[in-house]
This record gives structure tokens, C-alpha cells and sequence, in this order.
């Protein structure tokens, strides 16, 4: 109706004609009139005046609202989500806006219960959503004041009907929209309504927001009976096909429908409180995630620049390899410039990482929770902690595990709690195994008994992280060692690459290998990944068919028989060309004295070199070059009818690294008394014998890795290492080509070159006095 004293549109209420001389209803209009008018909150109807008509009707006139009921827009936005989320509806309603608008509902209601006043009638159908964005509670008329026992007149407020529909109003004993009460209410115990039988309506009214239904959807008196045996169901169930709802709003709706009365929340300013921090959690975590979104749109950025340097970086190699050291500068000047573009490519990468670091950082400080921005800082703290880990920088270990902990939510667990398995299959089976523990002792890791694990095969025994070695035994089988890798999460399991079933580790039978034989068994292996070794290659984890290396390199004596029996079976031009030579080293002299001497009768004999010293028996030979020591390997092949041959440049760094990718031959540390290099010597360094440093031992058990003498490998020397085929090693070893890999320390080299991932490539033709001959060959899988 229009009010035409301030010309404007006004709600009028009217009491129904057949009520006019009704004194209860007449007192519970007038009661619902001036409790209404007496809440001054911009969330609650506005009452302007009340008045009686001729014929007894009583009236009042409120603020007119524009709008639809929540109900209404409930409808429509649940009517538009999908089972991955809610959309906005038709006019632009979201899920935030709801609950939004709920919390404002709350908010009203709490004021209400501040000035003693319940509502008892909350429902969807009575709150309001103005046009303007304007949120109302409406529909006073079962409101009473705290204090208030009994309704007006003494008795029982209002007539003893019963609803029709879970969606009416009852009045009498029973009051309020059944859909919606309390317990409480259902039971008509009005001396219990109270601030906590609101808010269960509003739990109900959230349910109802969530769920897209409400808590009870019966008709007729059933309702009744359902408030009053038991709750409603879950609202995840009743929300099953669409969106689950947040699990803090689930929360909030559990504890508001409490059935004890006590366990509720105190007043509907308390559910408003706990909304609106929903809210204010949810606004800063769309704004966090928003700051998500463009830290995780630098990533292609990162890898594509990665990628780039490191395409740079061969290319640079490659160039670079190709140019004789004492080339023009121009003809270095391409590979130079590669290589600083490679540095600028890496340089931009970094800093759109510590970009990205700092935006998802960033977005913590917004939201210190948010699941996105913990998942992506564990995923990349656990790849830096692997990286750290495979390069042992343990102080960097330390930090990022500290620093997975923090942001992991579970997904790292079985990394973090350091621990894996071990799976072993051997031929034949039933062999025992005893378990060694690698650890680290005076600088060197030292395998130390932890015990029994058992007969193989053994099935997924979980062991905790670290480096191990297996001693196998079995009746009439030599003893096999085998040195395992447990890392964080992970199982040792033997399966060869493109396998399913573990690889079985062959047991040779006693007196099969001899004396000096070493037998390396299949398995994988950590290759490459010292930044500090010479031409270092990238950590690869390789597989490696089982095979047998020689304990020792090939000594002067041994060598000295080969070439005598070249003699003697008339070979004499081939023994002449396989002979040592002094003065060819480094500045690649042919060397035209031989290093040994010949007796009488034509056969070689050990002489003192040209530095006056005599070549000692058991040292290793040296002086010879790539042909000479592959025609040692055939000629061994042929008298013992075995396999022997060079080792190729990955088979010599696995027989000295073992499974977990150590440093040098003995652990992670260095010392001059481990290895026999020119630091060692007060006085003028000079090669020692095979068995002069027993500290300079590999996992298996070889010999003189780390120095003494270098060893010529069988492949042709590349910048970028052998060729992988599937996470193995190619079996087209190229033995062709000019120079050729060489690996290890030497007694006149410096420390660093004992790394045993330092590479070398030496012209074939070079006699070296660091540079000699070990031989290896294939073994039964």
C-alpha cells in the first residue's frame, strides 16, 4: 500500500477478519508488531506503525521488500551446480554470496537474542533477499522474549492446529516449520525454547544451503516423528551427486543441530562468528589461490629455459671437445659463446624459480593453510631433498627435510620416515644372507655386521634408509658380495629395466673364479652426478649386467709373461710394439727406449727406468698404450678361454662406486694415506705395489680404483659418456676413434682425478707413466 503522509510504498499486516475477537491471537499480533519494531537492525524488517481498523482488525506497516525469499535462490543456485562445483546461477548468485548472505542472517539473529528476543519460525521462506542486495529476517509472529514461559493470555500461544505440510507453520503446542525445528520444539517443550532452538534452525537453514534440500522432507505429522528420532542425515549424504561442501561449513551445521541442547552453539552470534571466518578464510584463500595460479604459470618459463641451457651447454661441450687445446681462439670463440649463453639461460631459470618460490611463499602469508601452496613447495622440496641427497650435501639435506616437513600434508609420509624395502632372488635359491650396514668411520664407510636376514628369496623386507652390502652364502657357492641402496620410499628390488620378476643373482660355484677375480653382480648403480669431477657426466641411475673385474690392475709380472710368450711363439715384431716405452707421456712422444730390458736369451726382464729406479713387480704396468693393453686382454682371453677384455668407462666407476653412488672407491671423504697420488709422497712420488695401499678398496673388493694407476677403457672417449639404451648400458661400446676414455687416480696425478666419476680422454697412441691395464669380463646373468 502507499503511505501518503511520506509518499512512499509501505508492507501492511492485517489480522484476519475471523480473528478480530480472538484475545490470544489479538495479543500474539500486537506481540509480534512490537517486538519487531523493536529490533533496530539493518537485517530485520523495519516496523513504521500499527493501528486498529473499525471492524477490530489489528494492523502494522513495514518496510516494503523488493526481492525473492532465500528459498528461491537456493533453488536456483543449487539447480546450476555440477558434480565438480557450484556456477552461478541465472542472476549471478554464487555459493559465496549464500553464504554470505547466511552469515548476515546469523548476525540479525544474534542481535535479536542480545536483546532477549527468539525467533522460533526460521526458515528459508523467511528470510529475504532485496533487490538492492539487502538480507532480511522476516516473520516475527512466533517470536518471544526470553523471560516469557507461557505465550499471551497465560496459556498457550496461538490455536492447536497442525500442519498439513512440513513447510507451514504450526501453531499451539507444537510450534514452528517442521523442516526446520529443534528437538525441542517438535516435542512442544516451549519452557525450553531458548537463543539455542534458533540456532538450530539456523543449522537447519545451512544444511538446507549445502545440501540443496532440507533436513526433513516429509509430510503431515511424520516430520514430528522424524526430528524426534533421530537426526537427519549426513549432510555429505544428502549433498551426494552435486559438490561436497566445505568440511568447516559441515562443522559449523553439525554443531548448530546438536540434538543436546547444551553441545549447540551458545546464540546465533556465535554461528555468525564462526561463518564469517569461513568467509574471511575463504576470501583470502581465493585470494592466495590466485597468487597460486600466476606462481605456477612460470613453470613452463623454468623448464623451457632449462632445457634450452642445457642444449646450450652439450652444444658448447661438443664444440668445444672438438678443438685441440693449442687451436686458433677463433675457433673456440662458438663453443665460448655457447657456453655463456647456456650460464645466461640457467641464470633466467633461477631466478623465475626463486620467482615462483616467493609467490607461493607469498601466498601463505595470505593464507597459511592453503593445500595448493604446501603440495607444490613439498613436491619441490622433495626433489631437492633426492637431488641433495644423490650429491650428499648433507647440510642441504638437513634443510630440506626441515623444509618438506613443514609443507608436506601426507603425501611425503613414506619418504619422510626414512625408510624402504629389499626384495632378492638369488640362483640357487636358499642362500643366507647377511645384512652390513654401511657407516662412515675415520672418513671411510665400513661395512658393519647388523645381522641375519634369511634364506632368499626375500620378499619386500623393510629396512631403513641407507647403504648396505650382502654377503650371500650358500653350500658349494662362493660367497657373492652385493651392495644395496635403500633410499626414502623405495625398494630395492632387482627388477631390470623393461622387467617385471627380479633378476636372480647368480651364485658361482666354488673355485669358478679365481683368486683375484671379482665378481660384480647385476643391479643398478648411481653413475655420474659430481659437480667436482673432471668431465663429469649427470647422475643416471644405470643398470649393469653382472661381470667379473680382476682385484688388482695387470702388474709388471704379469705383463712381462704376455709379452715372453709373444716371443715365444714368434711373435716378436707384436711384443715389440706391446712393450712399455719411457719418455711418451703427456706431450705424446712415440718413446724410443723400452722400458724393459731383454736378457740373453731375448726375453723381457724388468730394468730400473730412466729416473734410475727399478720397475717393481707387483706395480702396475704403465707405459703402454690403448692397442697394447686390448692386446693384453685378447691374449688373456685366449689362454685362460674366457672372456677378458677392457672395461668399458661405467663398468670401472660401478665396480668402484658399488649401489649408492659414493665419491671414491672407500666413501665420501679423501685422504693421502686412502690412495697412492703425489700428495701422498714427502719425497718424489713413485708408483706403488697392487697390495702397498689395502685403504683403496672398492665394495667388492677391487683394488687400486681410486689411485696408483690409471686403467684405459675400452670405449672411444665422447664429451657426453657412453650411450644408455633403456637404463642400460648399450651394448655397441664404439671402439673406434683417436681417444679413448681413461678413469682413475694415479700416483702422479692429483687428488681430485680419484673421484670415481672423473673421466679422462687420451689419445690411443699415448704411453703414460699413470696409465696402465685392467681387465673385465662377462659372467651368467
Amino acid at each position: 500500500m502507499r503511505d501518503h503522509l511520506f509518499r512512499r510504498m509501505v508492507a501492511i499486516k492485517l489480522l484476519r477478519r475471523e480473528y478480530a475477537d480472538h484475545p490470544r491471537v489479538r495479543a500474539r499480533f500486537l506481540n509480534e508488531a512490537e517486538i519487531t519494531a523493536g529490533l533496530q537492525h539493518p537485517a530485520i524488517v523495519a516496523v513504521y506503525d500499527r493501528g486498529e481498523l473499525a471492524d477490530g482488525r489489528l494492523w502494522f506497516t513495514m518496510q516494503e521488500v523488493r526481492g525473492r525469499t532465500f528459498q528461491v535462490a537456493l533453488a536456483e543456485l543449487h539447480a546450476a551446480k555440477s558434480p565438480e562445483g557450484f556456477r552461478p546461477s541465472p542472476s549471478g548468485w554464487t555459493f559465496q554470496h549464500a553464504v554470505t548472505a547466511f552469515a548476515r542472517v546469523a548476525e540479525a539473529v544474534g542481535y535479536a537474542h542480545r536483546q532477549g528476543i527468539v525467533h522460533r519460525d526460521l526458515k528459508p521462506e523467511n528470510l529475504m533477499m532485496g533487490e538492492l542486495g539487502e538480507v532480511l529476517v522476516m516473520d516475527w509472529g512466533l517470536a518471544r522474549r526470553v523471560a516469557e514461559d507461557r505465550g499471551p493470555g497465560g496459556g498457550a500461544a496461538g490455536l492447536h492446529g497442525r500442519a498439513a505440510d512440513p513447510g507451514l507453520t504450526c501453531e499451539g503446542d507444537v510450534l514452528g516449520t517442521p523442516a526446520y525445528m529443534p528437538p525441542e520444539q517438535a516435542a512442544g517443550q516451549q519452557r525450553l525454547h531458548s537463543p539455542q532452538s534458533d540456532v538450530y534452525a539456523l543449522g537447519a537453514v545451512l544444511y538446507h544451503l549445502l545440501s540443496g534440500q532440507p533436513p526433513y522432507r516429509t509430510s503431515g505429522l511424520l516430520p514430528f516423528r522424524q526430528i524426534l528420532a533421530g537426526p537427519p542425515p549426513a549432510v555429505a549424504e544428502a549433498a551426494r551427486g552435486g559438490p561436497q561442501p566445505p568440511a568447516e561449513l559441515v562443522a559449523i551445521c553439525s554443531r548448530a543441530m546438536a540434538r543436546e541442547i547444551a553441545a549447540r552453539y551458545p546464540d546465533a552470534s556465535a554461528v555468525a562468528e564462526e561463518v564469517r571466518s569461513w568467509i574471511d578464510r575463504a576470501f583470502r584463500r581465493e585470494q592466495a589461490l590466485r597468487v597460486v595460479r600466476r606462481a605456477q604459470a612460470l613453470l613452463p618459463d623454468v623448464a623451457a629455459s632449462r632445457e634450452q641451457a642445457a642444449r646450450a651447454k652439450a652444444e658448447a661441450d661438443a664444440l668445444l671437445a672438438a678443438a685441440r687445446p693449442r687451436d686458433p681462439l677463433d675457433r673456440k670463440q662458438r663453443g665460448w659463446a655457447r657456453q655463456d649463453e647456456a650460464e645466461a639461460l640457467s641464470a633466467e631459470a633461477a631466478v623465475r624459480e626463486a620467482e615462483w618460490l616467493t609467490r607461493m611463499h607469498g601466498a601463505l602469508c595470505i593464507d597459511p593453510e592453503l593445500p595448493d601452496a604446501h603440495a607444490a613447495l613439498a613436491d619441490y622440496y622433495e626433489a631437492r631433498l633426492v637431488e641433495a641427497e644423490r650429491a650428499r650435501r648433507r647440510a642441504d639435506v638437513l634443510r630440506l627435510e626441515a623444509l618438506l616437513r613443514a609443507h608436506d600434508r601426507g603425501k611425503h609420509a613414506a619418504l619422510l620416515s626414512a625408510g624402504g624395502e629389499l626384495s632378492l632372488v638369488t640362483e640357487p635359491p636358499g642362500a643366507t644372507v647377511l645384512l652390513e650396514r654401511y657407516v662412515e668411520r675415520d672418513r671411510r664407510l665400513i661395512p658393519e655386521t647388523v645381522g641375519e636376514l634369511g634364506l632368499t628369496p626375500l620378499r619386500s623386507v623393510k629396512l631403513p634408509r641407507g647403504s648396505y652390502r650382502l654377503r650371500l652364502r650358500a653350500p658349494g657357492r662362493a660367497e657373492v658380495l652385493y651392495p644395496a641402496l635403500i633410499e626414502r620410499d623405495g625398494h630395492w628390488d632387482g627388477v631390470a629395466p623393461g622387467e617385471r620378476d627380479p633378476r636372480p643373482i647368480w651364485l658361482p660355484e666354488e673355485g669358478e673364479l679365481g683368486a683375484d677375480d671379482v665378481y660384480v653382480p647385476a643391479g643398478y648403480c648411481w653413475t655420474g652426478g659430481d659437480p667436482k669431477a673432471p668431465y663429469g657426466l649427470p647422475a643416471r641411475r644405470i643398470w649393469f649386467d653382472a661381470f667379473v673385474i680382476r682385484r688388482f690392475p695387470v702388474t709388471n709380472r704379469e705383463y712381462l709373461e704376455f709379452l715372453n710368450d709373444l716371443v715365444a711363439a714368434g711373435r716378436e715384431r707384436e711384443a715389440l710394439s706391446a712393450c712399455p716405452r719411457e719418455r711418451a707421456g703427456v706431450a705424446g712422444g712415440s718413446g724410443r727406449r723400452f722400458a724393459f730390458g731383454r736378457d740373453r736369451s731375448g726375453r723381457f726382464v724388468l730394468t730400473p727406468n730412466d729416473l734410475g729406479r727399478a720397475h717393481l713387480p707387483d706395480a702396475p704396468v704403465t707405459l703402454i698404450g690403448w692397442r697394447a693393453a686390448s692386446a693384453y686382454a685378447r691374449w688373456l682371453a685366449a689362454r685362460e678361454g674366457k672372456p677378458w677384455r677392457l672395461p668399458s668407462e661405467l663398468e670401472r666407476e660401478r665396480a668402484a662406486r658399488g649401489a649408492d653412488g659414493r665419491i671414491y672407491p672407500f666413501g665420501n671423504h679423501l685422504d693421502v694415506q686412502f690412495v697412492r697420488t703425489r700428495d701422498g709422497d714427502d719425497g718424489l712420488p713413485s708408483i706403488a705395489s697392487v697390495h702397498e695401499i689395502p685403504l683403496d678398496e672398492s665394495p667388492y673388493g677391487v683394488r687400486g680404483l681410486g689411485g696408483n694407476s690409471r686403467d684405459w677403457c675400452r670405449d672411444r672417449w665422447t664429451r657426453e659418456g657412453p650411450r644408455l639404451d633403456g637404463g642400460r648400458l648399450a651394448a655397441d661400446i664404439d671402439e673406434l676413434g683417436a681417444r679413448r676414455a681413461v678413469r682413475g687416480g694415479a700416483w702422479l696425478g692429483a687428488l681430485d682425478r680419484s673421484r670415481s666419476a672423473a673421466r679422462a680422454g687420451v689419445p690411443g697412441g699415448q704411453r703414460r707413466r699413470t696409465t696402465g691395464v685392467r681387465v673385465v669380463r662377462a659372467c651368467p646373468p
